[in-house]
């Protein structure tokens, strides 16, 4: 089986091309899933789950909450994983020097921040 990103180099950040970069690597990252574009314009996925409230009234609104790890389903952590895998190959595009600004950012809207 043949990954869907093989024989794809992955675009590199050098000083004098951010523009180009920019353009390169949204493509790139829309042409192997649309998600981890998501996962840089609002964050990393949160499994959340309703909080139905015990004690309030029946008509009072249910509150979404994040999910203890616990509780995660499959698809809860394919999806966490996106921003794992949209990090992994923003690093890949960034020089060296470049690669050391950035090394302690934790997601990958946070790595795309100025």
């Amino acid at each position: 089986m043949v990954k869907k990103d093989a024989g794809v180099k992955i675009p590199v950040l050098d000083k004098d091309n951010y523009f180009h970069w920019k353009v390169k690597m949204h493509l790139h990252l829309m042409s192997m899933d649309e998600r981890y574009v998501d996962c840089i314009e609002k964050g990393p996925h949160v499994p959340m789950k309703l909080d139905s409230r015990v004690g309030l009234p029946d008509d009072a609104p249910d509150v979404e909450i994040p999910k203890p790890v616990s509780e995660w389903t499959v698809e809860d952590v394919a999806e966490v994983h996106k921003d794992k895998r949209t990090m992994n190959i923003l690093f890949n595009g960034l020089e060296q020097e470049m690669f050391d600004n950035v090394i302690n950012r934790t997601t990958s809207k946070e790595l795309v921040k100025p």
